[in-house]
């Protein structure tokens, strides 16, 4: 089977949401195959699950004073602040051999991602799934691993979600380059009817290819070991390609529409139009 792949590009929020988002739809479509990318955010930005609660107006003014952007992901879980990272986005259907249950295609790409941090001569282990304590920051997705995500020496290194509509699913997620606590504790900080910030259990729980590696990674050959290591379990090649002109057209107007529009970024998940998502990271299933 014979895949599209990406080549890296770094975006704002939005268009990085809106991108994901006009894959999935042209995928659905049939006019576009089965679809992996990496890409980074610029500038740094937080990104919050479908069904959370949106950013209070003093998160928002420390955000804009931070220099970070904010966005609602199309899919469920909870907040994730992008900044040293690599982000992957693959869809895919039925068709191409994800016909499992979300914990079934989950451990599929799982499996991949793994092997490829082992091309790198990382060998991550798969969570067996955890409860979050009360104190750990609950509303932030890396307090803890859960089912299939992938950890180093017992802390997390990747944290994924997922949105199915059909017979396809869009799957992304955030590969922690290099763990650096500054956004939560100086820009989330703790707020009325949120719990504490637990900063030694939330550090000891993380960890980026930096600190696991032992060196600072080099981006492009982590995007080629996890291509690779994609490719391997998935039995996918993948050959390089574009965004098409409907995919640009797509993005650009959800983008616009969507993803940079404040009446999106700034409700409740339940309000947005019937979608089905889920991440085994931070359970939550939306039905809107």
């Amino acid at each position: 089977m014979t895949g599209r792949f990406l080549p890296w590009t770094a975006g704002t929020a939005a268009w990085n949401m809106a991108v994901d988002e006009a894959l999935l739809t042209t995928y659905l479509r049939g006019t576009a195959p089965v679809t992996l990318r990496f890409y980074g955010w610029d500038p740094p930005a937080l990104s919050l699950g479908y069904l959370q609660r949106p950013l209070s107006a003093a998160r928002q003014a420390r955000c804009r004073q931070a220099g970070v952007e904010w966005v609602r992901r199309p899919t469920g879980g909870r907040a994730v602040f992008h900044q040293y990272e690599l982000t992957y986005a693959l869809v895919a259907g039925e068709q191409d051999g994800f016909t499992g249950s979300v914990l079934a295609d989950y451990h599929r790409i799982a499996l991949g991602l793994q092997r490829g941090f082992a091309l790198l001569g990382l060998p991550v282990e798969m969570a067996a799934g955890q409860r979050r304590g009360k104190a750990m920051l609950p509303e932030a997705c890396f307090a803890a691993p859960s089912w299939y995500e992938l950890t180093y020496q017992g802390k997390k290194l990747v944290g994924s979600a997922q949105l199915r509509r059909g017979k396809a699913l869009l799957q992304h997620g955030s590969i922690l380059l290099a763990y650096d606590p500054w956004f939560w504790w100086e820009v989330w900080a703790e707020e009325p009817g949120t719990a504490a910030v637990d900063k030694a259990a939330l550090s000891g729980k993380v960890i980026g290819l930096e600190e696991a590696l032992g060196m600072v990674p080099d981006r492009m050959a982590v995007i080629a070991a996890l291509r690779q290591g994609l490719s391997e379990v998935l039995g996918i090649s993948w050959e390089e390609g574009f965004l098409t002109a409907e995919e640009r057209r797509l993005a650009t107007q959800l983008q616009r529409e969507k993803y940079a529009n404040p009446a999106w970024n700034n409700r409740r998940g339940r309000s947005a139009r019937p979608v089905m998502e889920a991440t085994p990271s931070c359970k939550e299933e939306a039905r809107g």
